[in-house]
C-alpha cells in the first residue's frame, strides 16, 4: 500500500512540475457567448459529421434531434425483470 502512495506522490510532483513549467494561456472572448444557439447547433453538426460512419445509430439520432430541437427517438431495448432486484 504504501508503494502505491509513493508512485501516487511521484505523479503529482511531475504533474506540478509540468504545470508550473508551462505557461497559462487565458483564452480570448469570442463575439458571441457560449450559449450562441448558432455556436450550438455548428458544434453538433460538427459532431454529427464526427459519427455519421461509426454506425452508431443511437447516437447519430440523438444528434439529429438535437439539431432538429426535438426529442430523440430512441429504441431502447427492454430491460430483463432480474434487473429490479439491484
Amino acid at each position: 500500500m504504501a508503494l502505491l502512495w509513493d508512485n501516487l506522490a511521484q505523479q503529482l510532483s511531475s504533474v506540478r512540475a509540468t504545470a508550473s513549467a508551462t505557461a497559462v494561456v487565458t483564452p480570448v472572448a469570442s463575439s458571441g457567448t457560449s450559449d450562441d444557439p448558432s455556436d450550438r447547433r455548428r458544434r453538433l453538426q460538427k459532431a454529427l459529421e464526427a459519427v455519421k460512419d461509426s454506425g452508431n445509430a443511437m447516437m447519430i439520432e440523438s444528434l439529429t434531434a438535437a439539431i432538429e430541437g426535438r426529442e430523440a427517438n430512441l429504441n431502447l431495448p427492454e430491460l430483463p425483470d432480474g434487473i429490479a432486484k439491484f
